[in-house]
């Protein structure tokens, strides 16, 4: 139930240099669409802060008037409706400065990963993303960040060494290992109900490339290449990163790979080091063993890689998007599992889902990081992801829905102790209480939570 909104907006509007937006006001709708759009937002004020100065304000006026304060940048991580309290904006908050000569980059909360990984490159640095290229860098970095590299590189929370966030007085406070460690160790991987985080500061590696990209076979491989996968990666190294997803493109997609489902082996090989020569050669060792037993696909994008081109690897959408999406870490892949993945989506059947994906984690994410953070799932040695699309036509919402519970609900016996928070979606109740993170990490994070927050005015739980 949404509550009545206190009157002062206009003193609001007048201390801030941001935009402040009621429901049916010019802007307002401009400014609560995200990438999924089938989560609806609708909050009872909308605020397109200009500078840090003005979350301070924001967060304080919040406090006052009992609200409640919600920050965004893209909608990736929005799965529910949102029908109260403040939507606040960051996307003004676009500062980048890369030092090359410390190896570390400076970013505010309104920059995503495509506005950050060309510049570093210009300096020969590349940066531990997610796999897609239009989410915000920060909001990825709360929750951990799992990416294309992660068996090679880690977390992307991994590589934070500061972060500048106003907490739930109002108050800027600067985290770091040797400054407010509490928050440090919190805000790496605790995700909500911490504060809105305005910028961070993050070590790049020297990487100028990787080797790698993506190999798709045809409908009546995929059976085949992906049960040979299975076997494939029981002893690949930690310099190799790879997953697979059965994808079903629309026809509008240019062939090979629209309108008919393709087995899509994603494929990275990373060493920081090498030269560009170096990892040519060792990246396609790494990779013989695989082309000998997968046969041929209908279409190879593997190659040198430069580091700004690294979301190439999985190629995802960039939104928005309706999309219905589930997420879990699993314990172990066997044939029973990819026997399970093909009966629901595989090439002999008519899935409405888009994509159906494993990755494999393991390697550098699960081992921590220099310093000791919050981030949940990291022992978890695979993930699995559900994608729908729903339309009113060939794949109405009830349609992708059950498919993707049908999923779910075959692969209860999979699921392990952990889920990252970023695979979660929207976690529910249970979720949140007993596997986003181990019991103790839940219980010092609830208590920092409520040491930083003590009016409660971020959100959190399911």
């Amino acid at each position: 139930m949404a509550r009545e909104l206190a009157p002062d907006v206009d003193g609001l509007r007048a201390s801030l240099r941001g935009e402040v937006f009621l429901p049916g006001e010019p802007g307002f709708v401009d400014n609560v669409g995200g990438f999924n759009l089938l989560s609806p937002t609708s909050p009872e004020l909308v605020v397109v802060v200009a500078d840090e100065a003005d979350v301070q304000t924001t967060v304080r006026w919040a406090v006052a008037n009992g609200q409640t304060v919600h920050p965004q940048l893209t909608g990736h991580g929005a799965y529910r409706t949102l029908d109260h309290g403040i939507l606040l904006k960051t996307q003004h908050l676009s500062r980048l400065a890369i030092d090359a000569a410390a190896a570390t980059f400076t970013i505010g909360a309104g920059l995503r990963w495509i506005d950050v990984v060309p510049e570093l490159h210009r300096h020969g640095l590349g940066a531990v993303t997610g796999s897609a290229k239009t989410v915000g860098a920060v909001g990825l970095l709360l929750g951990g960040g799992i990416g294309p590299l992660g068996r090679s590189l880690g977390m992307a929370s991994d590589w934070i060494r500061s972060i500048r966030v106003v907490d739930g007085r109002g108050d800027v406070l600067v985290a770091s290992p040797v400054e407010n460690e509490d928050l440090f160790w919190a805000l790496r991987g605790g995700k909500v109900g911490l504060g809105v985080v305005t910028e961070m500061t993050i070590a790049a590696p020297r990487m100028p490339h990787v080797y790698g990209g993506g190999l798709f076979y045809a409908a009546a491989d995929i059976a085949r290449v992906a049960h040979e996968w299975a076997d494939w990666i029981e002893d690949v190294p930690e310099s190799t990163n790879t997953s697979i997803a059965i994808l079903r493109l629309p026809p509008e997609v240019p062939p090979p790979l629209g309108g008919a489902p393709v087995l899509h082996v994603r494929f990275a090989y990373v060493e920081v080091g090498l030269s560009g020569e170096e990892l040519i050669s060792a990246g396609e060792a790494a990779l013989t063993r695989w082309r000998a037993r997968a046969g041929t696909p209908i279409l190879d994008t593997v190659g040198l890689l430069p580091s700004d081109r690294i979301a190439e690897i999985h190629a995802e959408p960039e939104g928005p998007l309706p999309v219905w999406e589930w997420g879990d870490f699993i314990d172990r892949i066997d044939h029973d599992l990819v026997d399970v993945l093909l009966l629901h989506s595989g090439g002999d059947c008519a899935s409405p889902l888009v994509t159906v994906e494993v990755r494999m984690l393991g390697g550098a994410i699960a081992r921590p990081g220099e310093h000791p953070d919050a981030v949940g799932g990291r022992s978890q040695p695979f993930s699995v992801l559900v994608l729908g699309v729903p339309d009113d036509a060939a794949a109405p919402w009830a349609v992708v829905e059950a498919a993707g519970h049908t999923i779910r609900d075959a692969l209860v016996g999979y699921s392990g102790p952990e889920v990252n928070y970023n695979w979660a979606n929207h976690p529910s109740a249970q979720t949140f209480r007993s596997r986003l993170w181990p019991a103790a990490t839940a219980r010092r994070l609830a208590e920092i939570r409520a040491r930083r927050d003590p009016h409660g005015v971020f959100e959190h739980g399911n």
